[in-house]
């Protein structure tokens, strides 16, 4: 999940600023929906935690991040912040779903001494997928746009989107400020199928590798037949308990 989302979502708050032309503070706002859809199904994730497993909470959460994912690869030009926010909230609901069954198990294979080790683990496995997320995926995104960018276009503006906006700007090349959004945009999309394979690949191995947990049987401790004398004169009646 930490790989998927990392280094796309910083993606994304190019995206915003340099395609959607938002303000920074406005760019924040945007992910507001992600968050929200988030915390809305942490509380759903953890009742199909508690009925059907970690298999089906942490798989079906991955495979909607796969679909949010999706549709985010089919992101184009004119498309602007609506299909964005559909994928958001979709992500945000996978996320959601996954994130109390994955730490549950985490944390529930460790004896309750050793979970702060579990819990220095989920943070290290975290930073290390985000960090490898931006370093690929990043590198993914960068040479896309380069590829979606016309052949006349050459220098800084073929490094980066910001760069090419500072030169249509300073120059009053409207043309190229327009390739630069296109070819972002497009190259935004082409990032998204790596979030969709990831994200699928992942799901078939939450369901591969969890295993369901069998319901602890209830144990009764067997009640001693006592027909002896109670200590006033009475035996106490034996005790049967059944098998």
């Amino acid at each position: 999940m930490s790989f998927s989302a990392g280094g796309l979502l910083l993606a994304l708050t190019q995206y915003l600023q340099f395609v959607l032309g938002y303000s920074p503070l406005k760019a924040g706002v945007a992910f507001i929906p992600l968050l929200l859809a988030a915390m809305v199904c942490n509380g759903i994730g953890v009742v199909i935690d508690k009925r059907f497993g970690a298999r089906v909470a942490v798989g079906g959460g991955l495979a909607l991040l796969a679909v949010g994912f999706g549709v985010l690869a089919m992101l184009s030009p004119g498309d602007g912040y609506p299909m964005l926010v559909t994928a958001l909230v979709i992500m945000g609901m996978g996320s959601g779903t996954m994130g109390p069954a994955a730490y549950g198990t985490l944390l529930g294979a460790l004896p309750p001494e050793r979970a702060g080790v579990g819990s220095a683990v989920n943070d290290t496995v975290q930073q290390l997928g985000q960090a490898l997320s931006v370093a690929v995926l990043g590198s993914v995104l960068s040479a896309a746009y380069s590829d979606n960018l016309p052949d006349a276009v050459t220098g800084p503006a073929r490094e980066s989107v910001g760069d090419a906006l500072a030169v249509a700007a300073a120059s009053g090349d409207a043309a190229l400020a327009a390739a630069a959004r296109n070819a972002f945009t497009e190259a935004v999309s082409t990032t998204a199928v790596a979030g969709v394979i990831g994200g699928a690949i992942a799901a078939v191995l939450a369901f591969v590798v969890l295993r369901p947990t069998p319901a602890a049987r209830p144990t009764t401790e067997p009640e001693t037949a006592d027909d002896g004398d109670d200590g006033k004169g009475n035996g106490d009646p034996a005790t049967t308990v059944p098998g």
